[in-house]
């Protein structure tokens, strides 16, 4: 599968948009960074078109019940230090592509 994801924090009305086309079809995410105001998935494949709804809370919310999950109840975390250092380098290397310093 291709995947493409289009953002823009420009524009006056953000926009990220998610795309992802595989053999059997495609799936596209109206807006995965604020699904509270669009949580539509869309699916196309040779079959017809599916448009699914996962739900309007925003997803600021996920983090915290994993947080407050965490230190109420000792359940692990979804993910751990080695993922923030990932994650720290894709941004630096977003930075990079942009023209701009990591900060």
């Amino acid at each position: 599968a291709t995947g493409l994801s289009t953002n823009s924090m420009v524009a006056e009305d953000y926009s990220f948009t998610l795309r992802v086309i595989g053999t059997r079809g495609e799936a596209f995410v109206h807006n995965f960074v604020k699904p509270h105001e669009d949580d539509r998935l869309t699916l196309h494949t040779e079959d017809g078109t599916t448009v699914e709804h996962h739900g309007t809370r925003e997803s600021y919310t996920y983090q915290l019940e994993a947080f407050a999950d965490h230190v109420l109840h000792g359940k692990p975390v979804p993910l751990d230090t080695a993922d923030a250092v990932a994650n720290m380098a894709l941004i630096d290397d977003a930075y990079r592509a942009a023209g701009m310093q990591p900060r």
